[in-house]
């Protein structure tokens, strides 16, 4: 595979976790599921609102940076900002016992994937591919 094509796959390969990281939690968790939840206090509302909207504008941010020179510089710079709040689910995830957190909700609606939560299986799928890059 020729460097260009090579630089052009690793784009597409960062840049569709990205994407869908972007759009789909402040699709879902902008529903009675999470930040339209009554029993939700309402910092705790602000809080989930907060972190969709500054998500979804780190994503954006990493695509400008992965397609708008073609360097390996800004695909770096891009894949390094969209890790972060990958990286930021999984130190959650990892520490959830430390703060009495879970991955779904009882007054919320459960998400899975089979037997598992989707947001676990959505973000090792991300990261998976984003390996490949």
């Amino acid at each position: 595979m020729n460097p260009e094509t090579r630089l052009r796959l690793a784009r597409w390969l960062v840049s569709i976790p990205a994407f869908f990281v972007m759009v789909v939690p402040p699709s879902v968790d902008w529903g009675t599921s999470h930040l339209m939840n009554p029993l939700w206090p309402p910092h705790a509302r602000m809080h989930t609102a907060w972190l969709l909207v500054t998500n979804s504008m780190v994503m954006a941010m990493a695509l400008v940076l992965i397609w708008r020179q073609r360097d390996t510089h800004n695909l770096l710079l891009g894949a390094a900002l969209a890790a972060a709040p990958l990286l930021g689910f999984f130190v959650a995830a990892a520490t959830r016992a430390s703060y009495g957190g879970a991955f779904t909700d009882p007054n919320g609606v459960a998400v899975t994937a089979g037997p598992l939560d989707a947001n676990l299986v959505a973000s090792v799928s991300y990261t998976h591919l984003r390996a490949h890059a």
